[in-house]
């Protein structure tokens, strides 16, 4: 490798940066480890960004059959439903390419989660207005009653929002990519990491450090959840197109700000498939170990807190 320096970001959770290859969050032992391979390169809104696939996962927030599913009243043209076309064509296939884990992170409520509900949290789902029916849906944990899908099948659909309902399974094209080594967890608040639901036991368990987040809302249960889990020691990447919200304008505007000035990075689920591509190119080149040259600065690099 040239003799560029190379600035140490953190301590005993570190990243490294240099100008000429950006950011490297693949997490090596130490900062003069040899560089880890396999490694992703993605193109984010703050320049180059390396990840380790070993340590990722990608984290799809709430695109359930409640939220999505036109047979609950909400349009077959949402912007839920083609925030997971855009998953399913480019983000999900790259994560199986690169053997990346998707944690599948949605509600499911328990009876005592009803119990000790907010009562803000129950004003905010009937404020729900994302339907073209005049058919309420109900408060959490009443029942849909009998629903006729698309194809005229009969299903029950369930309790709203109640852990193992047709309701709260994720809506069914992504419901089919569910792997049996996937992670799926059940969370009782718009914040995933909020206490209980056990994501941080099951990514630490796995080693990933790494996170990419998709899914609705981007200014609610997205943003609260990476909200969290930067703040808690995961590197957090959001996917801007990966993710919508049908908040204003400048709700999504204030997330990604925030995201790729002091949270994380941003980046598009097409740029992941450009980064596997560009993996699977660098492996077939067998590429050498390298280390890198350290310079005595530590600290931070990009916009602080205030």
């Amino acid at each position: 490798m040239s003799s560029e320096n190379v600035e140490v970001i953190g301590e005993e959770n570190f990243w490294l940066y240099s100008p000429n290859r950006g950011y490297d969050l693949t997490h090596p032992p130490s900062p003069t480890s040899p560089l880890i391979f396999p490694r992703i390169t993605l193109e984010t809104t703050s320049g180059p960004v390396a990840i380790d696939p070993s340590k990722t996962a990608l984290v799809i927030v709430d695109l359930q059959n409640y939220f999505l599913s036109p047979v609950l009243g909400r349009p077959s043209d949402s912007l839920g439903i083609q925030v997971a076309h855009r998953l399913l064509k480019h983000a999900v296939p790259a994560c199986r390419k690169a053997n990346i884990p998707i944690v599948w992170l949605g509600w499911g409520l328990t009876k005592d989660d009803i119990r000790t509900m907010p009562p803000t949290i129950i004003r905010g789902f009937r404020a729900d207005t994302n339907s073209v029916s005049d058919k309420k849906i109900g408060d959490l944990g009443e029942d849909i009653g009998r629903l006729e899908l698309e194809n005229g099948e009969q299903v029950d659909g369930g309790l709203v929002l109640m852990k193992d309902q047709w309701n709260s399974e994720f809506w069914h094209p992504l419901h089919k990519e569910i792997k049996q080594d996937d992670i799926q967890i059940y969370k009782n608040r718009l914040d995933g990491f909020w206490g209980g639901t056990e994501i941080e036991s099951a990514l630490t368990s796995r080693g990933i450090k790494t996170l990419l987040f998709a899914g609705c809302n981007t200014d609610q249960c997205v943003g609260g959840s990476l909200q969290s889990a930067f703040t808690k020691g995961w590197d957090c990447l959001l996917l801007s197109d990966g993710t919508a919200t049908t908040s204003p304008t400048f709700a999504t505007q204030c997330i990604e700000y925030n995201t790729q000035g002091g949270w994380g990075f941003v980046l598009t689920c097409e740029q992941i498939t450009h980064g596997v591509v560009n993996m699977e190119l660098a492996n077939s080149l067998n590429p050498k170990q390298e280390m890198y040259p350290i310079s005595e600065k530590s600290g931070s690099a990009g916009n602080g807190p205030s």
